[in-house]
């Protein structure tokens, strides 16, 4: 088969969704935080009441209290554990990634990293023995 027409078949086919832009979508909405650990503690409940987030596209705005956090994020779906990558848009770690680990089962998101982005990417979801990592774990609102 002649080149030309190869490519044209080809061109006729359509694209394979995006794996990332896939997975995003199925994080997309608010989700309130229900649990969390900081370096192998956990954080007392009435602490994370006023935590809440909001995934939309490849934004993520985390708010507690009155701030307002937002990053840009990336998704690897294919590593294990699956791979989160955010991208501060403002503050003091602005265009800086924090490199984390995420694991979604139904409406539960789980997120674990570094509070600093300069720290490798953790290997699972334990914080205990680690310093300044941490675990959150979200509950879709609906």
């Amino acid at each position: 088969m002649p080149l030309h027409f190869l490519a044209a078949a080809l061109a006729l086919v359509p694209a394979q969704p995006d794996a990332a832009a896939k997975e995003l979508a199925k994080l997309e909405g608010t989700w309130a935080l229900v649990a969390m650990e900081v370096d192998g503690k956990p954080v007392p409940p009435e602490r994370l009441t006023s935590a809440s987030l909001v995934i939309r596209g490849n934004k993520y705005g985390l708010t507690s209290g009155n701030k307002l956090a937002e990053v840009e994020i990336a998704l690897d779906a294919s590593k294990t554990p699956h791979a989160i990558d955010m991208r501060f848009l403002d503050g003091p770690n602005k265009d800086r990634v924090g490199r984390g680990i995420y694991q979604r089962d139904g409406d539960k998101l789980k997120i674990c990293r570094s509070l600093d982005p300069q720290d490798e990417r953790p290997k699972d979801f334990k914080t205990e023995g680690q310093v300044n990592y941490f675990v959150m774990t979200w509950q879709k609102q609906p």
